[in-house]
């Protein structure tokens, strides 16, 4: 009776824990993307470990993939992820959150074989005036997610060639600054837990990769045709993979870099990466290898054959590729529209992770503008490689992952213990304003920056302000956000720093507030001579003293820009008659290409102007047909066209006139108008008065 009772009880735990397992294992999941906002590098992360927006190309509208400039159109990455790979009881296993895949990620497809327990991402924010600030908060924007190649089902659904997980649990947090230092860094941690039954040995982390260069709004290629224009390299001394456009001829078009770069590791008290190669080595270790590895997404061959299995993954993760007899190719294949390269970089191997154990590694995005003697120059019409990608061209780049790195490396205290990210900050960015009135901006902003403490020194260093505004044209270049002009500094004469100017130029007399607002601003600069029709982009910067060690830091541009778009106000007299208060469209008459149309036939715009606060325009051929109907409040109007879309920026941060209405010259079934004359017409939906004109259309 004993021994049947055991029994009894032993089928019911195996039964028990097998429905544990099986609902551990094969548990649903949710997929979530977010995307960095604080910087101007706009990358997004998903919760299942892939990097990216892979449908970016076909749909420009939604999350940036790896903009950057952000709002720019120019993006980095088609899609990447993590690779794991180790031996396990003396079989290879292989772990793969993305994989070549023309559709890029798929739940279930084979290689992405992640999963995450229907979390989804947490964001969190070091700013105190953030919706989300958290004292834990390691940036100015954390993103952080949970997932794991345990599972070798999504519910029901069986993932494609995943059968022998590692059973690799993974937390994932992305790192974003606002700095003006680090406004094209997004840094990522990997930590990565050994929770299955078996040790690994030979342990290899490499990040996969499909970098490419281009620009989604006015490239007109698709397909292959997008992705083989491409050039990349390896920067040996920085760990750092780097890719640029090598081949296309999109105009307008900017020249920019991206990189990923293997920053460090943490293994068993040791930083376990080549710069650390001491401190690996007195630890009893192999310092590890960090080098790329490239395949050509087709039908590549040799060295450049696309792994499709475990044993191929690994194989690439743990050997040494052939860089040194490829170099030349990697970078200028694209010219002649050979270059679609998938890129692999990887660190390892690390002898042992034992069960239980965690290990961390970081890595960094990159991307940076090339300088202004590059701006020019379109890859196709290169033909000297070496005239498009040197040391000259890769200043900027490696300024910024220079600064990934000394994020990374923080600070280090006398008894050895390092602070990861804890580095000298400018101070903190001012809050700021803009009010728009017939053709002048006035900047408004508080004076926190004024009692910022320096996290490294404990001192406040604050020295003073400068005011940027863009130039005409620069939406056009997609330079808006990473070139504007300073037009005015303002600084503490005694701080050694500037032209000792002081503030009474710009000092209110009193701290003024606004309706809704609870700010109170303390400075005010107007610029005058803004023409209608165009935009620009205007922002306040702090600057701190600097130090012996390090120069003056300058806070972000676009921590706190905004876009403005001159015009008339709302009209108050609509009804008067006078000619003063008549509504109007510019340009009259419209010629195809105008100014400050976009790279495409669907950015385009006239602008309708004096319109009341609340109206309805309507436009007509001479027939009388309608052709379209716009709807006007100018207390929620921010633009409603591709071109706001594609050039001006993010709605929350544009101010428009509220007099001003633009349309983009499609027909309500979103045809392109003939040229012609068409006539139209302005309701006031207050008070129902009517006026009408005409304009005309050039092609």
């Amino acid at each position: 009776m004993k021994q049947s009772l055991q029994s009894l009880v032993k089928v019911l735990v195996v039964f028990f824990l097998s429905g544990f397992i099986h609902e551990s294992v094969n548990a649903q999941q949710v997929f979530d993307r977010r995307a960095v906002e604080v910087s101007n590098l706009g990358i997004s992360y998903t919760n299942v470990g892939t990097i990216g927006r892979p449908n970016v190309r076909n749909q420009p509208i939604g999350l940036p993939s790896m903009e950057f400039p952000r709002g720019s159109g120019t993006e980095h990455l088609f899609e990447a992820g993590i690779w794991l790979g180790a031996l396990v009881d003396g079989q290879i296993r292989v772990s793969t959150s993305s994989v070549t895949n023309p559709s890029g990620y798929s739940q279930g497809a084979a290689g992405f074989e992640f999963t995450n327990d229907g979390t989804l991402i947490i964001e969190r924010s070091s700013l105190q005036d953030s919706p989300v600030f958290n004292p834990a908060a390691v940036s100015h924007q954390d993103l952080i997610a949970e997932f794991s190649d345990r599972r070798t089902s999504i519910g029901q659904q069986p993932i494609s060639g995943h059968e022998n997980p590692l059973f690799a649990d993974i937390r994932m947090e992305s790192y974003n600054w606002n700095f003006g230092f680090a406004e094209g860094v997004s840094i990522v941690r990997y930590d990565i837990t050994n929770n299955g039954n078996d040790n690994w040995t030979d342990f290899y982390f490499g990040l996969y990769s499909d970098m490419v260069v281009r620009n989604i709004n006015t490239t007109t290629e698709t397909g292959s045709g997008f992705f083989n224009k491409g050039g990349t390299g390896f920067i040996d001394s920085l760990s750092a993979l780097y890719v640029f456009d090598r081949g296309s001829s999109d105009f307008p078009r900017i020249n920019t870099y991206a990189a990923s770069v293997i920053l460090g590791s943490e293994y068993r008290g040791v930083e376990f990466h080549p710069r650390r190669a001491e401190e690996v080595e007195a630890a009893g270790l192999s310092v590890p290898n960090v080098s790329p590895s490239y395949w050509l997404f087709g039908a590549g061959t040799g060295e450049f054959t696309r792994p499709t299995d475990d044993l191929e993954r690994y194989n690439r993760l743990a050997e040494q590729w052939p860089l040194e007899a490829n170099r030349e190719r990697l970078r200028n294949d694209g010219f002649n529209a050979n270059g679609n390269f998938i890129q692999l970089n990887k660190i390892g191997p690390f002898p042992e992770v034992a069960v239980g154990e965690t290990i961390s590694i970081y890595i960094s995005f990159v991307s940076a503008l090339m300088p202004p003697e590059f701006q020019n120059l379109i890859p196709a019409q290169v033909p000297n490689v070496n005239n498009l990608d040197n040391d000259e061209s890769r200043v900027n780049l490696l300024a910024n992952i220079d600064w990934a790195f000394r994020l990374f490396d923080g600070q280090e205290a006398e008894d050895g213990t390092r602070t990861r990210f804890l580095v000298p900050e400018p101070p903190e960015v001012p809050r700021m304003r803009v009010e728009l009135d017939a053709g002048v901006a006035s900047i408004y902003w508080d004076n926190r920056a004024e009692f910022s403490v320096d996290p490294v020194t404990g001192e406040e260093d604050f020295a003073g302000y400068r005011i940027y505004k863009s130039q005409l044209g620069d939406d056009l270049r997609g330079t808006i956000s990473v070139q504007p002009q300073m037009i005015r500094e303002y600084d503490l004469p005694e701080s050694g720093v500037g032209f000792g100017t002081g503030f009474d130029e710009i000092r209110l007399p009193e701290p003024v507030t606004f309706p809704g607002d609870p700010v109170e601003y303390h400075y005010r600069y107007d610029i005058e001579g803004l023409l209608s029709g165009w935009q620009y982009l205007v922002a306040v910067t702090s600057f701190d003293e600097g130090d012996e060690r390090t120069d003056p830091l300058e806070t972000s541009v676009n921590a706190n820009a905004v876009r403005i778009f001159p015009g008339t106000q709302p009209n108050p007299n609509f009804s008067s008659g006078d000619e003063e208060f008549k509504v109007g469209v510019y340009p009259n008459p419209y010629r195809v290409g105008a100014a400050w149309d976009g790279g495409t036939a669907l950015s385009r715009k006239i602008m309708f102007y004096n319109l009341p606060q609340r109206a309805e325009v309507r436009v007509y051929t001479l027939a009388g047909d309608i052709v379209a109907t716009l709807n006007h409040d100018a207390d929620t109007y921010v633009g409603d066209t591709r071109w706001f879309r594609e050039l001006g920026g993010s709605a929350a941060n544009r101010v428009m006139p509220g007099g001003e209405h633009a349309w983009d010259l499609l027909s309500a079934a979103n045809q392109n108008l003939a040229t012609g004359l068409y006539l139209y017409t302005v309701k006031d939906k207050d008070s129902g008065h009517i006026q009408r004109g005409r304009f005309a259309i050039i092609r």
